[in-house]
């Protein structure tokens, strides 16, 4: 995986300095818990973390070194995918919901693996999902409610509030471990993503980790992979998909039931980062299953 900087280096300052100030604004009152800011924090989920999904159908393809997999069956499977996710979001939103949380930690688990523990890993990546329990359950039992619209969805806050004690500990561990390691651009990036996860309302919270730590780690990683350096490299791809992205999101978007325009961005924007993410983890599972076959 790609260095997002030194500790010395910009990239971290820069993210530092980031997460310093948007936590001394909500301590300040000026930047709260309210609809206006968890849409625009929802919208920017969209905008700026869908782009590092982009490359999968070519990081698939260059994966594929027998030919067996052409473009329209991995697309295909995508769209299958993530039929099936949005189709359990319709029959057991909080079945979806709860799915969702599972898979988002095996998925952000894979930025921390250069500790050494793929636990540990885990444990890094959940303590992020938990953390916004520990200061503001009340607004993540709202939230999950909201998304689900039903209100037994908040017994998942409850649950994620009961793990995340461990979880932090776990999380403390996994840091001290990268920083030993060598990696202490990823110790400080854990650093101040579990920071604005604790500190910072839930939705603008998960926006830092994911739009500024999550989303570039992710995207520079499989730039490289592929050889893809500067826009016109990878705009044929990410331009393209992203906007494919957003427009699932505004289906989303306009089947949602909620009165309030805040929480129909919120839901569209966290239903469509689901049912992306399902097959951005099973997908290259099912093509190297069926690239053996």
């Amino acid at each position: 995986m790609t260095r997002i900087g030194i500790v010395t280096g910009s990239p971290a300052l820069g993210l530092v300095g980031i997460t310093l100030g948007l936590t001394a604004l909500s301590q300040l009152g000026i930047l709260g818990d309210t609809a206006t800011l968890t849409a625009t924090a929802s919208f920017a989920l969209l905008v700026f973390g869908l782009p590092h999904g982009t490359f999968d159908l070519a990081l698939l393809r260059r994966a594929d070194t027998a030919g067996r997999l052409s473009m329209p069956k991995l697309v295909l499977l995508y769209l299958g995918c993530a039929a099936l996710m949005y189709s359990l979001w319709q029959v057991g939103p909080v079945l979806a919901l709860a799915g969702f949380l599972v898979t988002a930690v095996l998925h952000f688990a894979e930025d921390w693996q250069a500790n050494g523990s793929r636990f540990i890993a885990a444990g890094i990546a959940a303590a992020l999902l938990c953390a916004p329990s520990l200061r503001h359950v009340e607004s993540l039992r709202t939230l999950f409610g909201i998304v689900t619209g039903n209100p037994d969805a908040a017994v998942l806050a409850d649950v994620l509030l009961l793990l995340a004690p461990v979880c932090t500990v776990m999380a403390l561990v996994g840091m001290a471990m990268l920083w030993q390691a060598g990696r202490r651009d990823l110790a400080v990036a854990a650093a101040c993503a579990l920071t604005a996860m604790v500190m910072l309302p839930p939705v603008q919270g998960f926006a830092v980790f994911f739009c500024l730590v999550h989303s570039p780690m992710q995207f520079r990683a499989h730039a490289s992979l592929l050889g893809w350096h500067g826009f016109g490299a990878w705009r044929g791809a990410v331009v393209p998909l992203s906007l494919a992205g957003l427009a699932v999101a505004g289906l989303v978007f306009a089947a949602a039931g909620a009165p309030q325009l805040a929480d129909r961005i919120f839901i569209g924007s966290f239903v469509t980062l689901s049912i992306l993410t399902v097959p951005h983890m099973l997908v290259p599972l099912i093509a190297a299953r069926l690239g053996r076959r």
